[in-house]
């Protein structure tokens, strides 16, 4: 029998006949708290109220932009905000399920960015060798905004975050 009053994002209890418990642990989000309520995730996308693309249940308050000059993507949890904004004007997305694909950002280069439970993933569709000797897909940068962590540049061209100080790590092997 099911606990729900146990389960978590990523967990489920279980009552054993034999009144154990038994949690079962899942490696990704299966539910978010959704005014109060658990509801499983749903990444499929819909046009909110505000005119940005959302999911319709995950664990993060993801936002795509629905065209235009808004930002890209906003993505909120825990009191954090991170924002990536396209350098110029996005066209209106095409929905297909989780995806929101916006087409000919570049020439010949479709964006295509996807919900997931607990985030995103973005993807640039290079459809021609043309478009991919571009100058213009070269130096493609997007703009980012954080509030409440720190975010660093690293080469080449990523990017990590920080909510607290960073932690040193040493990149010497023990020896054996």
């Amino acid at each position: 029998m099911k606990i729900t009053s146990m389960q978590g994002e990523s967990a489920d209890v279980f009552a054993t006949p034999e009144g154990k418990l038994q949690a079962r642990q899942y490696l990704r989000p299966v539910r978010a708290r959704v005014g109060g309520q658990w509801k499983d995730i749903d990444t499929d996308l819909a046009k909110s109220g505000d005119g940005s693309i959302a999911p319709r249940s995950a664990t993060v308050d993801l936002a795509f932009s629905g065209g235009g000059d808004a930002p890209l993507v906003r993505m909120r949890r825990a009191g954090r905000e991170l924002a990536l904004s396209w350098p110029g004007t996005l066209p209106a997305p095409v929905l297909d399920g989780a995806v929101a694909t916006y087409r000919n950002v570049l020439p010949d280069v479709d964006l295509r960015m996807g919900a997931q439970a607990d985030g995103f993933t973005q993807l640039l569709v290079v459809k021609s060798a043309e478009a991919a000797a571009g100058e213009e897909l070269s130096r493609l940068r997007l703009k980012v905004a954080a509030a409440g962590m720190d975010v660093k540049e690293t080469p080449p061209a990523g990017w990590r975050r920080w909510t607290r100080a960073p932690v040193r790590r040493s990149s010497r092997r023990r020896p054996r």
